[in-house]
């Protein structure tokens, strides 16, 4: 005999905010492991194995079709990632921001050493050997861009191709020009 499906379209019914976490002993209760993520309807006092269950994804899921109108959260994460949907909170932007920096970071110091590719729009795909000191130069310039300052014609380009072959995900921001300082149209 088949085993019945423990979310028997209860989350179709209802908002994600009807459903709470179940409580480490509630999972062991319904069969799954202490640190399982799983979510029962809140109004539900008494959990046991026949208990209708959401996972962590699908409560996720329901939490995303219905505050955001997408199909999943991998679709909301990308909407944020190109600025169409706002972040929860300032905090949390900012905690994004600094964590993909700590990857590009590492990535920087993983691929000293290295051929990186490079692809150039005349002269086609070629190759960057990344150094120590370019991780250095490219690093220094990077902080530099980032905080307003102007770069002269070699360090920009250099700057450019280090970002572009390592997927900087500033790469707009280094690309812009400076925010003009105490410049004045007709002065």
């Amino acid at each position: 005999m088949a085993e019945k499906s423990r979310c028997s379209g209860a989350k179709r019914r209802h908002s994600y905010s009807d459903y709470r976490r179940l409580s480490p002993d509630e999972n062991e209760r319904q069969g799954f492991s202490r640190k399982a993520r799983h979510y029962v309807l809140k109004s539900i006092k008494r959990v046991t194995k026949h208990t209708p269950s959401i996972t962590a994804r699908a409560h996720e899921t329901l939490r995303t079709r219905q505050m955001h109108g997408l199909a999943s959260p991998e679709q909301a994460t990308q909407a944020r990632r190109e600025g169409a949907l706002s972040y929860s909170s300032q905090d949390q932007a900012e905690r994004v921001a600094k964590a993909a920096d700590r990857r590009l970071r590492k990535k920087t110091r993983q691929s000293v050493g290295e051929w990186l590719p490079n692809r150039h729009p005349k002269k086609g795909t070629s190759r960057l050997h990344f150094t120590h000191e370019r991780m250095e130069t490219y690093e220094r310039n990077r902080e530099r861009k980032l905080r307003g300052e102007w770069l002269d014609d070699v360090e920009w380009f250099a700057l450019m191709d280090a970002a572009k072959a390592l997927r900087d995900h500033r790469i707009m921001q280094l690309r812009a020009s400076p925010p003009p300082s105490g410049y004045r149209i007709g002065q």
